[in-house]
């Protein structure tokens, strides 16, 4: 893994992008000496979006079990405390 400053990345963006599309390296761009962005492969990128696809899906699945109960129309009814008469009329 490699850093550039953004006054260097100015004058050797093409050699850094295409360096990056050869090698997979990662390289960290810095500004005034603080660490601001990384250049990444485009294989790493669609890893990454794919890895964060799977761990959002496995969050929301997760979620849904542990906050949803399946009930039916009555006990739901009961559990608002609405008669089931009242509302079968509307």
């Amino acid at each position: 893994m490699s850093t550039h400053s953004l006054r260097d990345l100015r004058s050797n963006l093409g050699s850094v992008v295409r360096s990056v599309a050869a090698t997979g390296e990662e390289v960290i761009i810095t500004d005034s000496g603080t660490e601001v962005a990384v250049i990444i492969s485009m294989t790493d990128y669609e890893r990454l979006h794919e890895h964060a696809d799977v761990a959002d899906a496995l969050r929301l699945r997760d979620l849904r079990a542990k906050s949803f109960t399946v009930m039916t129309l009555a006990e739901m009814l009961d559990a608002l405390d609405v008669d089931a008469d009242a509302f079968a009329t509307r």
